[in-house]
C-alpha cells in the first residue's frame, strides 16, 4: 500500500557533483553471477606472470580480499597488470575437498580498468580433462576506471577444473592499450555435502510458505532474528563534521545511514563503519532499488529507456525499470559497497515503485510488477548472503508483499514509514490501517519491524512510540528530512 515517501532532497550535493569530474560511462551489460550459499574461499597461492608484467612490489596479498571501491588507489592492496600481460594464479583445494565434493564454483573479482569496448581483459580456467584454457568471462561487467566487483560462475561440470591439481586461473589481454587492476581474484567453492543445492535463478526463489494472517497482533514476545535491537536512529544527510562520531557516541542499538557521507561518491570507509560497530551498534546501508536520483554517481550509467519518469514530488528522481537486467549492475554495485564497508545489512528504499508506476509499465499488470519487485529483493538477498550469510536485508514499506511467494524467505526485517504520524498529521486513511495490519503479520512471522514516524509535537511523538511498541515494533520519530540524529527524551536511550 502506498505511503508518503520520506527521502532527502540532495540538490546541493547534486550541484557539487555536477561541478567536478567527467561523466561516468554507460553501463555495459553484466555477465550472469553465480549465487553460492556459504562457500569456501580459495586464495591465490602462486602468481606467475607469463607475459608482460605486474606492479613493483605487488603480489598475491593484493588479490586475497576486496578492500577498494570507487576510484581508491592504495598500491599495496591490489595488483596492476600492464598492457599485453598474461598471468596465472593457482588455488589449492583445502584438505578433504576434492573435485567430487564440489557442487559449484565461481570466481570473485574486483576490477578497475578500461571498458571492454576499449580493451578486453579475459578470465580463463584450466580444463584438466580437455587440456585447454576455457573462457569464464571478461570485463564486460565493469565501469570505466572504477572498482567494479562481480562473480563469474565456472562452467559445469566444475570437476574438470579441479580434478588434476590446483585450480588454475589465467588473466590476460592481447591488447597494448592500457593497464588494469585487480583488488580481488579468488575462487569460491560450494561443497556438495550439506550445501543448499545447485544455485538457482534468484528470480524464482523457493517460498518459505505464506504465513497465517496474524491480523493486528500485538504480541511483543515473538523472537526476532536481530538480538538486542530495541532502538534505532535513521539519518541520511548532514552528518556532524562529515563523520559518524555522533552516531557512534549515541546509545541506539542500530543505525541506518547512507552508503556515503555526501549522497554521491564519498563512500563511508570500512574503518569508519567498524568504529561505529565497535560501540555495539549494527549498521544498515540505505539505498534505493526502484528509482535513481540525478545526483547519484550511477545516474549517467542508467540508459534513458530504463527511466520511467519523475517520482511524484521529487523532480530530480526517476522511477526505473527495476526488473530490467541492465538495472542489476547498479544494485549489485551498491550491495558490494555495503559489504566491502562492513555494514551489517542493507535498507532498501523505493520498493513502492511497483505500485506507483503505470500498471502496464512492464507490459503486464500490477500483480506481475509486485512479483518482479519480490524477485529483485530475493536476488539481492541471495547475492549478499552468498558473500556474508549474516548480512541483513530490510526493505522499506509495501508490507503487503508478504502475500507473494519468496518475500518472507528473502527478508530479515521490514522498515515502515508514516505508520502512525505523517508530519504531525495522524495516519488515518484506509491504507494506514492496512499497512499496520500487514506489518503486524511480518512481525508475527518473526521478523524485526522498524517504524519511522514524522512528528515533533510531544503528544504525537509519545503516541507513535507507545503504539509501535505495543505492536511489537521498534519505533523512531524524527523529521522527514532525516538530516539529524533525533533523540526523543523519555523514549530514546539517553
Amino acid at each position: 500500500m502506498r505511503v508518503v515517501l520520506a527521502r532527502v532532497s540532495w540538490v546541493l550535493f547534486a550541484v557539487l557533483a555536477a561541478c567536478g569530474g567527467t561523466s561516468p560511462p554507460e553501463v555495459i551489460g553484466a555477465q550472469q553471477d553465480a549465487v553460492l550459499v556459504n562457500p569456501q574461499t580459495l586464495k591465490c597461492s602462486t602468481l606467475q606472470v607469463e607475459r608482460g608484467s605486474i606492479g613493483a612490489g605487488q603480489g598475491v596479498a593484493g588479490l586475497a580480499t576486496q578492500t577498494l571501491s570507487g576510484t581508491q588507489d592504495r598500491w599495496a592492496e591490489y595488483v596492476e597488470f600492464s598492457p599485453n600481460t598474461s598471468a596465472t594464479c593457482s588455488y589449492t583445494l583445502p584438505a578433504g575437498v576434492t573435485a567430487e565434493t564440489v557442487a559449484a564454483a565461481e570466481l570473485g573479482i574486483n576490477y578497475r580498468g578500461p571498458l571492454k569496448s576499449e580493451m578486453r581483459w579475459v578470465f580463463e580456467a584450466w580444463d584438466y580433462a580437455a587440456g585447454a584454457w576455457v573462457v569464464v568471462g571478461d570485463n564486460t561487467f565493469a565501469l570505466s576506471w572504477k572498482w567494479t566487483a562481480t562473480s563469474l560462475a565456472l562452467p559445469s561440470p566444475v570437476g574438470r577444473f579441479l580434478s588434476g591439481g590446483p585450480v588454475k586461473l589465467r588473466y590476460r589481454t592481447d591488447s597494448s592499450a592500457d593497464a588494469s587492476l585487480l583488488d580481488l581474484w579468488v575462487v569460491r567453492v560450494q561443497l556438495a555435502s550439506g550445501d543448499a543445492g545447485t544455485p538457482v535463478d534468484a528470480g524464482t526463489p523457493v517460498d518459505a510458505g505464506t504465513p497465517a494472517d496474524a491480523g493486528t497482533s500485538t504480541d511483543a514476545g515473538t523472537p526476532v532474528p536481530w538480538e538486542g535491537v530495541s532502538s534505532f536512529t535513521y539519518q541520511l544527510t548532514n552528518y556532524a563534521n562529515d563523520t559518524l562520531d555522533q552516531i557512534a557516541g549515541s546509545k541506539f542499538d542500530l543505525a541506518i545511514t547512507e552508503l556515503s557521507r555526501d549522497g554521491n561518491s564519498d563512500y563511508w570507509r570500512a574503518d569508519e563503519i567498524a568504529a561505529v560497530k565497535a560501540t555495539g551498534k549494527q549498521m544498515l546501508a540505505y539505498f534505493e532499488i526502484g528509482a535513481i536520483e540525478e545526483y547519484r554517481p550511477e545516474w549517467s550509467q542508467v540508459p534513458a529507456d530504463l527511466k520511467l519518469g519523475p517520482v511524484d514530488g521529487w523532480p530530480d528522481e526517476q522511477y526505473v525499470k527495476y526488473w530490467d537486467e541492465r538495472w542489476w549492475p547498479i544494485v549489485q554495485g551498491r550491495i558490494d559497497r555495503a559489504l566491502a564497508a562492513g555494514f551489517n545489512g542493507c535498507y532498501l528504499d523505493m520498493v513502492v515503485t511497483y505500485e506507483e508506476i503505470p500498471a502496464n509499465a512492464a507490459g503486464t499488470n500490477r500483480d506481475d510488477l509486485a512479483k518482479k519487485m519480490v524477485a529483485l529483493i530475493a536476488r539481492i538477498s541471495q547475492y549478499a548472503k552468498a558473500r556474508n550469510p549474516d548480512f541483513k536485508v530490510m526493505p522499506q514499506n509495501s508490507p503487503e508483499l508478504i502475500d507473494y511467494t519468496g518475500y518472507l524467505a528473502a527478508i530479515d526485517g521490514l522498515g515502515m514509514e508514516d505508520l502512525y504520524w505523517s508530519d504531525d498529521v495522524a495516519c488515518s486513511q484506509a491504507w494506514c490501517a492496512e499497512n499496520r495490519a500487514n506489518a503486524a503479520r511480518v512481525r508475527a512471522a518473526g521478523k524485526l519491524v522498524l517504524t519511522t514516524d514524522y512528528a515533533v509535537q510531544a503528544a504525537h511523538v509519545a503516541d507513535a512510540y507507545t503504539r509501535s511498541r505495543a505492536a511489537g515494533f521498534v519505533p523512531y520519530v524524527s523529521v522527514r528530512a532525516l538530516d539529524r540524529m533525533t533523540v526523543n527524551a523519555g523514549w530514546d536511550p539517553q
